[in-house]
C-alpha cells in the first residue's frame, strides 16, 4: 500500500498536464460523504477561478460536519492562507 501512495504522490507532483486526480469513490455507500466529495472535486477543477476559497472550503467543512468539531489546525490554516 505504502508503494501505491509514493506514486500517487509522484503523480499529482507531476507539473505537466494532464494534471492527475487519484480515483475517487463515487457513492456515499463507500464510506465517503457526499459533501467531501463535492468540495474534492472542486478544489480539483482545472480552472483556478472556479476553485472553492479557503473561506469557502472552511465554511464547507463546517456544513458538512453538521456543526460537530471541526479541526482546530485545520480551520486555523484556512483563516491564515
Amino acid at each position: 500500500m505504502y508503494a501505491d501512495n509514493v506514486v500517487i504522490v509522484e503523480k499529482i507532483k507531476d507539473t505537466r498536464a494532464p494534471f492527475y486526480r487519484p480515483p475517487l469513490p463515487q457513492q456515499e455507500s463507500e464510506g465517503v460523504h457526499p459533501g467531501i466529495l463535492t468540495l474534492m472535486k472542486q478544489c480539483w477543477t482545472e480552472e483556478l477561478s472556479e476553485r472553492p476559497s479557503f473561506h469557502d472550503v472552511a465554511k464547507c467543512l463546517k456544513i458538512i460536519n453538521q456543526g460537530k468539531s471541526v479541526s482546530l489546525v485545520l480551520l486555523h490554516f484556512l483563516q491564515v492562507v
